[in-house]
């Protein structure tokens, strides 16, 4: 029996949270980072080893997902979470490379886990869509951390505002419990992930991606789209307080709303590959989309006012932040049956290594003397190339099917 509703709202609060706390370090940079000795644009190496943990999390979530089950994998991400933002308050070199470790294990097991309680639970004809409203929970979290990080350093300081972001992750992970026996299937009746003689099932997946071409296309794509969205929500913050004059508030807000649209722009970008344009395709034309935002954010002039800033942002953040949901409704039209969390695994490698990499390269390019504006034109080359590719595999796909 399928519960659509329940999975997806599980799958939405967790997502939404994990992005909470996942993009607070980008949004109290400018104030914390220099008090604890640290210039702002080094987040990104914070950031980044999030990411390279979250890559050998999720090729292992397959194999505990068809063990553990998706529920129980969904809370030991959040118990993780909770763990991250309590070492994150020490304070310290250690203690933050343990919140970076815990938080990046965390956020690896949320997107596999999802993807099987959705795989199993949407509706068919509107998978696409219910794999977006899960993705919103990304722009939801980034928004929550722009309007309440900074409020909540004003009104308490960073350290109390960490704790109650990670205590909702902790009551979230007990909230769950009670929806084992529905979302689940029982233990015997769960699909074991897909296996190679002598091949580990977390390698196996991996092999299948990079050995498939259309799998292997969809999850390089997602390498570049997920490496221009790192960059471009990790340093926008700082972006619009040092080089266009906006105060941190400021720009913490532009950043938050923003995501509103960007919240609206998954969800019609799900509707769109559900009833107009197949998802292959839209997720090719969206790197082209994205490729031309960044541009249009690096070009703009120092003394832009900030409504031109809040329109070149809500620009990005509708295109950058806005493919998510669309890729696992393609990857999930791909996959075989009984293996989506293993392939999502294996795919989300490649797109957190995109994760990884951007906002460690986009550091490097300032840390050089590098512009931020410049370091965001630089930006653009990489989507603009794999929604071309991705285009054309999709396009080839469309010609070849059966019937055509």
């Amino acid at each position: 029996m399928r519960y659509p509703i329940a999975a997806l709202a599980s799958t939405l609060a967790a997502q939404t949270l994990a992005s909470l706390v996942a993009t607070t370090p980008s949004v109290l940079a400018p104030v914390v980072a220099p008090a604890m000795g640290f210039s702002a644009e080094r987040v990104g190496l914070f950031v980044g080893l999030i990411y390279l943990v979250a890559m050998v999390s999720g090729l292992a979530s397959g194999g505990w997902v068809a063990r553990f089950g998706a529920v129980r994998v969904s809370q030991a991400a959040m118990l993780a979470c909770t763990c991250a933002t309590l070492a994150a308050v020490i304070s310290g070199p250690l203690p933050l490379l343990a919140a970076a470790l815990a938080l990046g294990l965390g956020y690896g097991l949320l997107n596999p886990a999802a993807s099987d309680l959705l795989g199993r639970h949407a509706p068919l004809a509107n998978r696409a869509l219910f794999f977006s409203i899960k993705q919103t929970g990304v722009p939801l979290g980034v928004a929550a951390a722009g309007l309440l990080m900074p409020l909540g350093l004003h009104l308490l300081g960073w350290q109390p505002a960490l704790v109650l972001a990670g205590l909702a992750c902790l009551a979230l992970a007990f909230i769950m419990q009670p929806l084992i026996p529905r979302l689940d299937p029982a233990p015997a009746d769960r699909p074991w992930p897909l296996r190679r003689t002598g091949t580990p099932a977390w390698l196996a997946g991996l092999i299948t991606v990079l050995r498939e071409p259309g799998l292997r296309t969809l999850s390089l794509a997602s390498f570049s789209y997920a490496f221009s969205q790192l960059a471009f929500t990790t340093f926008l913050v700082s972006y619009l307080h040092l080089e266009h004059g906006q105060s941190l508030a400021a720009a913490a807000a532009i950043l938050a709303s923003s995501q509103v649209v960007s919240t609206a722009a998954r969800i019609g970008w799900g509707h769109v590959a559900d009833r107009w344009v197949p998802p292959g395709i839209l997720f090719g034309a969206l790197g082209l989309a994205m490729a031309a935002s960044c541009v249009v954010l690096a070009l703009l002039a120092e003394s832009a006012g900030p409504g031109l800033l809040m329109a070149a942002t809500v620009f990005c953040a509708a295109t950058v932040m806005g493919w998510n949901g669309v890729f696992f409704a393609e990857l999930a039209r791909r996959a075989p049956r009984g293996e989506l969390a293993t392939l999502a695994g294996a795919s989300q490698f490649l797109t957190f290594a995109g994760s990884m990499g951007g906002p460690v390269v986009f550091a490097g390019l300032v840390g050089m003397g590098s512009s931020y504006a410049n370091a965001y034109l630089m930006l653009a080359a990489l989507p603009a190339l794999a929604g071309v590719a991705m285009l054309r595999i999709a396009w080839r796909d469309q010609a070849t099917k059966p019937g055509d």
